[in-house]
């Protein structure tokens, strides 16, 4: 099994959600949470982020990683094609994308109902159909199934990172 404790997960909606809070005086910590107070405000933080992306794009991403401090991050969120935009010319080498998805009935079983002005809009299918360079991880269930097709992406960030490692010196001064 993969040693994760040299990665670290970020999350790009998190930005979004610190700023909404901030600007209408709400609970940050409750507007993470899965619950009916997130909800309340979920099509507003869509407008909030989309007014943001429309300025700049990468503003959320350079925002979310800005104190990162690990070796490998997992940045979950990315829902638009401008994301992967981002970490794919920011960090060429190092990008892997990995579509983790499951089925709409098990979804469902997680507490999930669909609901226009938010299933239907880029901030949960931008990438519907992103081209087919992204590894895609099941989550239907199957936990085992699951950590190893995690422990493959981790993997391919650690080959990546070795490759990177193992550069002449006259490279990096390139970079």
């Amino acid at each position: 099994m993969t040693d994760y404790r040299n990665s670290e997960i970020i999350h790009l909606s998190n930005e979004i959600k610190r700023e909404y809070a901030q600007l209408h005086n709400l609970n940050y910590a409750e507007l993470l949470t899965d619950s009916p107070y997130k909800d309340k405000y979920r099509v507003e933080m869509i407008a909030l982020g989309e007014a943001r992306r429309a300025k700049d794009p990468a503003y959320y991403c350079a925002m979310a990683t800005q104190h990162a401090t690990k070796e490998i991050w997992i940045v979950v969120d990315n829902r638009r094609t401008s994301d992967i935009a981002y970490f794919k010319s920011c960090y060429p080498d190092l990008c892997c994308v990995v579509r983790v998805w499951a089925e709409d009935n098990v979804r469902r079983t997680r507490g999930w109902s669909w609901k226009l002005g938010v299933d239907n809009v880029e901030s949960e299918c931008g990438l519907d159909h992103y081209p087919s360079d992204v590894i895609v991880v099941n989550n239907d269930n199957e936990e085992d199934n699951f950590v190893k097709e995690l422990d493959h992406v981790t993997q391919w960030c650690k080959n990546q990172l070795t490759k990177i490692d193992q550069r002449p010196s006259w490279e990096e001064e390139d970079q």
